[in-house]
């Protein structure tokens, strides 16, 4: 192989693990935001002892 073959695929390489690891932190940011999300909407819609109750199950 050549030096210029070499180097492209180490740049498509690194590319794709950049994006890979990109996609990856996104994914996981946003679905982080949606589980808190859900998790107030659930606690707004729950009784203060079912709510007492989870916050235990937690600790």
């Amino acid at each position: 192989m050549d030096n210029v073959e070499w180097t492209g695929l180490v740049i498509a390489a690194a590319v794709a693990a950049l994006s890979f690891g990109i996609a990856r932190f996104v994914v996981r940011h946003f679905a982080r935001r949606r589980a808190a999300k859900e998790e107030t909407v659930a606690l707004a819609t729950q009784s203060r002892q079912v709510r007492r109750a989870s916050e235990r199950r937690k600790r």
